[in-house]
Formats: C-alpha cells, sequence, structure tokens
C-alpha cells in the first residue's frame, strides 16, 4: 500500500475498465460481440504537494517508475453502500477461468466490484442469486472453498505506465499526473 503523508494530496482518481472486444452485425441483423483479449483495469491519480515535499513523491517514483507493482485504495469506490453485512464466502474449490461463484447466503447486487482474499484482480459482479455470483472478467487465480470475498474497502494493485512523464515544473505549488495499469 503507498504510504504518503498528509502533505501529498491524491485527487482525481479514475479508475477504466478495458476490455477488448469487438461487434459485428450479420446478413441476418444479429448482433454478435465477442471478447478478443483480457479485461483490465486503468487508473489514473494527481499527486499535488508544495515543492517541498517533493521528496516524497520523487521516492515513489524512484521505486515504482521501473514497473514494481503497487496498491492503492479506490477512495470512494472502495466504500460499500449495498445492501449486504457480513462475511461472503466461495463455498467450493474453483479454477482460474470459472465465472459462476458459489457462495453462501449473501445480497451483493449487479455492477458491484468485489476481490477475493488471495489475490487482487477486481471483478464485477454480473450476474446474482441469493448463493452464487457471476463475474467479469473470469477468475484470474483459483479459489478456495470459504475463501472470503471482500465487497468492502477494496484496493487496486497497479504498476505505473511507461508513457507517464515524470517531469515537475519549477512552482510552489506543483501538480503530477499518473496512470498505470492494473496487475494481478
Amino acid at each position: 500500500m503507498i504510504n504518503l503523508s498528509k502533505n501529498i494530496k491524491v485527487s482525481t482518481v479514475n479508475l477504466k475498465s478495458t476490455e477488448p472486444k469487438y461487434e459485428h452485425q450479420s446478413w441476418t441483423g444479429q448482433i454478435i460481440q465477442r471478447l478478443t483479449g483480457i479485461q483490465y483495469y486503468e487508473l489514473e491519480f494527481t499527486m499535488t504537494f508544495n515543492t517541498k515535499d517533493r521528496s516524497e513523491v520523487l521516492a515513489f517514483i524512484g521505486e515504482y517508475g521501473q514497473g514494481k507493482a503497487f496498491e492503492m485504495q479506490l477512495g470512494h469506490l472502495s466504500t460499500y453502500v449495498g445492501n449486504q453485512t457480513g462475511a461472503v464466502n466461495s463455498t467450493d474449490v474453483l479454477p482460474a477461468g470459472t465465472i459462476v461463484i458459489p457462495t453462501n447466503a449473501q445480497q451483493l447486487g449487479l455492477g458491484e466490484l468485489i476481490q477475493f482474499t488471495n489475490h487482487k484482480k477486481i471483478y464485477r459482479i454480473i450476474s446474482s442469486t441469493d448463493t452464487s455470483l457471476t463475474i467479469f472478467p473470469a477468475l484470474r487465480s483459483g479459489v478456495q472453498a470459504g475463501e472470503m470475498i471482500r465487497y468492502n474497502g477494496l484496493t487496486i494493485s497497479a504498476v505505473l505506465k511507461a508513457d507517464n512523464d515524470y517531469s515537475m515544473p519549477i512552482t510552489n505549488i506543483v501538480e503530477m499526473k499518473f496512470s498505470a495499469t492494473e496487475k494481478f
């Protein structure tokens, strides 16, 4: 987890789902959509700080600017606002590639974001019953029976993109924009 002091403000956080897909309309008028690759999230954020506090940001760039993964809370997106209370667990051992997750009784809703305890990939719920969740994308790692499903306090594991511009303006208050890609 990146641990910045109160002197560094992280703002304008944007989380974007990248889903490589194409759409085709057949001669009968039927529309066909296909996913052509792996879904992942892209993250953009801004750090604002006084020039005198730049060493902390330079340390962040020094540590993570060469492809090392960092974890970051998702702010308002990590605060759950639905009806679920209490723990939600997978009730079965599931291999990578699975999309239907059997669970104990739960009330998680469509479109909500979740994570599993043993890996950091963020998943979106696309269908739900009282005892199962259908997720997108398919599991990237296996899930153990009884593994906790996190729906509150989500974090993203990401790596800074190679095309970030680490130039620092010579002003009293500095604003630097960063972009990163989910690492799973």
